[in-house]
């Protein structure tokens, strides 16, 4: 059963694409696979086959890159790669033996894989047959997950949030009576915000099987954390690393003072790098902030996304925004849920008022005099 298609281009068919096609049929993938000698025939195959495309592998289409640049003609091509695959994802393996000319580029894309030929085409393969038979690929695919069921489902929560037909009426007026400028782009960012709220909203809430019993849905770690697309250089949740060290800071300035430009800085909490419990006990309690394992900390669970490791809310420092610009680099996001608690936490922490310390021996003295024989067998 065909379930898709590989386009493959190499302008090498005998030596490149003749071999992988005949070693791909042997890993028995339920994908057809399609080979293409020049650009023109590679474009046309994807728009041919636009809705049932699963994964793409090409080599750097321009003669042999000189002095590691890479030439005109497939930095044209790779932009108009990368043009093409902003609406939706889908593995991209570029397998060339001139990978240097690259650089850095697709450095940032997690679905871009750099394969030289010298480790051989079987690396490629292993990898889509790993994406295919997890699912992964059904999610991002054209056709696939996103496109039918994610969008079904945001409609569905969106105008579940309505049960009244004058609501969305009303919210609109109120946008438009005081925007300057009509108003249509903040309308459509308010309903956006709206409907993608409402989905998230479900998808994080536990389920209720057949029997009306609550089943609790348990995250994996990654989906705590997030590389933000927002154009805001910093906000509350970011941890920086800087740049000529290992050290890492997590932003817990309140959001409204991170986006205001008269603050020039932002309270930080250093972060403990992979001091995460090991034993599976700890575990556990790290995961569920048990106080006997975090003490006034906040672990952070390790995953692919990042190392992990334990923020020391008692670490905290003012630092200037342009210090953390120039000397540090964003790594990634927490989640708002995390971020949020993390706050708490460090709130809790911050307005402790403290208390002149007990004597202990005295105290134990006290009990031991039998006096509070109940509070001893306690």
């Amino acid at each position: 059963m065909n379930r898709g298609v590989i386009i493959h281009l190499d302008n090498d068919y005998e030596n490149i694409l003749n071999p992988c096609k005949n070693l791909f049929e042997q890993y028995g993938i339920e994908l057809e696979y399609v080979t293409c000698k020049d650009v023109d025939e590679f474009r046309a195959k994807i728009e041919e086959h636009r809705t049932d495309i699963k994964a793409l592998i090409f080599d750097l289409i321009g003669l042999e890159p000189s002095n590691d640049d890479i030439d005109q003609k497939s930095t044209e091509f790779l932009d108009s790669i990368r043009m093409s695959f902003n609406y939706f994802s889908i593995p991209i393996f570029i397998y060339s033996g001139y990978l240097q000319s690259l650089n850095q580029q697709f450095s940032d894309s997690g679905t871009v894989f750099k394969i030289d030929k010298e480790l051989g085409i079987a690396v490629v393969f292993d990898k889509i047959k790993l994406f295919l038979n997890s699912g992964f690929i059904n999610v991002f695919c054209p056709g696939g997950i996103l496109e039918k069921e994610l969008h079904k489902d945001l409609n569905l929560s969106f105008v579940k949030q309505f049960n009244d037909n004058s609501q969305i009426e009303n919210i609109i007026n109120d946008i438009i009576t005081v925007a300057a400028d009509g108003g249509v782009s903040r309308v459509e960012k308010v309903f956006k915000r709206i409907a993608v709220r409402s989905l998230l909203s479900g998808l994080l809430a536990p389920d209720v099987n057949a029997e009306g019993i609550v089943e609790q849905e348990f995250l994996h770690p990654c989906e705590h954390y997030l590389q933000r697309i927002s154009p805001y250089e910093f906000w509350t949740g970011d941890i920086f690393k800087e740049n000529n060290s290992n050290k890492h800071l997590l932003i817990i300035t309140p959001r409204c003072n991170v986006a205001s430009k008269k603050s020039e800085e932002l309270l930080v909490c250093e972060i403990d790098v992979e001091n995460f419990p090991t034993r599976k006990e700890k575990v556990s309690h790290a995961l569920t902030d048990k106080p006997e394992i975090s003490g006034y900390d906040r672990y952070l669970p390790p995953s692919a996304s990042f190392i992990g490791g334990k923020v020391l809310l008692s670490k905290y420092s003012i630092l200037k925004k342009d210090d953390l610009s120039s000397l540090f680099k964003r790594q990634i996001t927490l989640s708002d849920e995390l971020t949020n608690e993390i706050l708490g936490k460090f709130g809790a922490y911050f307005f402790r008022s403290g208390i002149t310390p007990y004597n202990f021996d005295e105290t134990l003295e006290h009990i031991s005099k039998g006096k509070d024989i109940a509070v001893v067998a306690k």
